[in-house]
């Protein structure tokens, strides 16, 4: 079957898979360094603003962050004005397992990028299907 919907899903399997396998020495996972990542960009970033950055919906989010607050990598504080917004900032402790990552990231995109190409080709890809819906 020539279907791009099951082989983008199944090159997304493989491509998570080996994140998984590179990311593990460091005790994090593709999920969690992405969020660590964006939250070193943005401290302080509210859950909705966090939420639209790394396309996720909040249930998601709320339960990815979860483990991260349990592990001590992530704070969260209620807003000044509204108690029920959360905004999240990456900890000291995040940021040593973030930096413990960070090779083992650049080394397992390395391989990626030998195998796959120049990633601006696949955003761009990514890019065009937005416009199909």
């Amino acid at each position: 079957m020539r279907c791009y919907c099951a082989a983008a899903r199944r090159a997304a399997r493989r491509m998570v898979r080996l994140y998984e396998d590179a990311l593990l020495p460091a005790g994090v996972n593709p999920a969690q360094f992405e969020l660590m990542q964006h939250l070193r960009a943005r401290p302080g970033v509210s859950q909705g603003r966090l939420a639209v950055a790394v396309d996720l919906d909040q249930t998601t989010l709320s339960r990815n962050m979860r483990g991260m607050l349990a592990a001590g990598w992530v704070t969260a504080e209620a807003g000044t004005k509204d108690r029920r917004v959360q905004s999240y900032a990456l900890s000291e402790a995040g940021m040593s397992v973030l930096q413990a990552a960070m090779p083992l990231w650049e080394q397992v995109t390395a391989r990626v990028a030998a195998s796959v190409g120049d990633i601006e080709s696949v955003w761009r890809g990514l890019a065009a299907l937005q416009k199909v819906e």
